[in-house]
């Protein structure tokens, strides 16, 4: 059962990993004075903030009976199919601005910033990391799915693990080119920055439709059987 969960929320670990905003961030305080230490500050915060997100909802989901005979509960279907349908409104949204985009619309205040203290730089990862409606779909999706299908605490456990590595690897991969890619980091990380600032909503609205038709789906599934 602990294979079957991980295979379930990979999607969703990508889901969250995919986060244009979040790659920018990081690509910009590798450019900053303290790069390194500015730079694993974020990650560590939007590591730990996504942890604190996935335990409660896990606890809350056990807590309120996710599993039931060792399968799913109903309410795990209904609560997969709003999470669809919340995902495929924001993607509907987002395709809205890919097709209308704003005419000059300026960067947002955290780009312009130039100060990056230690407060400032661990308030812009947990707001990108958790008050971000595609994220909190994603990670809500995970924790029921963690809770429904995985048997035992240490299980569940992994399964949580492993999902962190996954949506953290927006953070985690620049931070590491930057350390080991030597001359050429800066010019891989620019051009990454560059494309993600530029295709954002586009991106968003594939990557909900994609994620938001895969919880509906689950859903159907769930509530037939």
């Amino acid at each position: 059962m602990l294979g079957t969960s991980i295979g379930q929320i990979l999607s969703h670990g990508v889901g969250v990993a995919i986060s244009p905003l979040a790659l920018v961030a990081i690509i910009l305080l590798l450019a900053t004075p303290r790069a390194r230490a500015n730079a694993v500050t974020f990650a560590i915060t939007w590591i730990v903030a996504l942890a604190v997100i996935v335990a409660v909802l896990i606890a809350i989901s056990g807590l309120v009976g996710a599993s039931h005979h060792d399968h799913p509960a109903t309410w795990v279907g209904w609560a997969k199919l709003v999470i669809g349908l919340a995902a495929l409104a924001i993607a509907a949204q987002q395709a809205r601005r890919a097709l209308h985009p704003a005419p000059d619309s300026a960067p947002p205040a955290w780009a312009q910033n130039r100060e990056h203290t230690t407060i400032k730089i661990i308030t812009l990862a947990t707001t990108l990391a958790v008050v971000n409606p595609k994220n909190l779909t994603q990670l809500a999706a995970a924790a029921v799915t963690i809770s429904s299908v995985t048997p035992g605490h240490g299980a569940r456990v992994i399964a949580g693990v492993v999902f962190l590595l996954i949506a953290s690897l927006c953070v985690t991969i620049p931070l590491a080119i930057h350390l080991f890619a030597g001359e050429r980091a800066n010019t891989v990380l620019t051009s990454w920055k560059d494309w993600a600032t530029r295709h954002n909503s586009t991106i968003m609205a594939v990557l909900l439709t994609i994620l938001g038709t895969k919880s509906v789906g689950d859903a159907i599934a769930t509530l037939t059987n």
